[in-house]
């Protein structure tokens, strides 16, 4: 038998109910918090014809207005979240932001695909020529270093390399 409480536990009033809160990136310790999803890239380069790219802005504070500007002269401008219909609209920043996309002293930048393609290839020709030319140089015999003697046309040179293979007999192995 138990005794009467002394005073009664009043009835909490209940709380507003909280509006569950959800991860908008999951996964992030697995992949750079700067990747933008295979395809949210695909909607812009298809519907936008829009190539993007991650810029140095500042480091550590300090603005870095020379690298920017090299990619600035070369037809690339920063990313609004008002542009393409807000599609980076809080994704590196709040909702609702104005002005270009800056995330850890990086802008997020575009330019037509195109200038892009335009670019691959010459930076294409320029590495394939290298190696052309390093190519001609071995195959030609003048190789920038070495001494007279080397050059294809030299009294010394031999018409062509051969080599030889020549398998000789085993020996017997004295046993004493």
């Amino acid at each position: 038998m138990g005794r009467p409480p002394i005073r009664t536990t009043m009835v909490r009033p209940s709380a507003e109910p909280v509006q569950k809160k959800t991860r908008l990136r999951k996964n992030a310790n697995q992949r750079s918090m700067l990747d933008i999803e295979p395809a949210i890239l695909a909607i812009v380069r298809q519907d936008y014809g829009a190539d993007l790219q991650w810029v140095t802005d500042s480091i550590h504070g300090k603005e870095e207005p020379g690298v920017r500007n090299d990619f600035e002269i070369n037809a690339w401008e920063p990313v609004t979240p008002q542009m393409w219909n807000g599609l980076f609209d809080g994704m590196f920043t709040k909702r609702g932001h104005v002005g270009e996309i800056n995330y850890g002293g990086l802008v997020l930048m575009w330019r037509p695909y195109e200038l892009t393609e335009e670019s691959q290839a010459e930076e294409a020709r320029a590495r394939y020529g290298a190696l052309e030319a390093q190519q001609n140089m071995i195959k030609g015999g003048h190789i920038p270093g070495f001494s007279s003697g080397f050059e294809p046309h030299h009294p010394t040179a031999v018409a062509r390399n051969v080599v030889e293979r020549v398998v000789k007999p085993p020996m017997d192995i004295p046993r004493d």
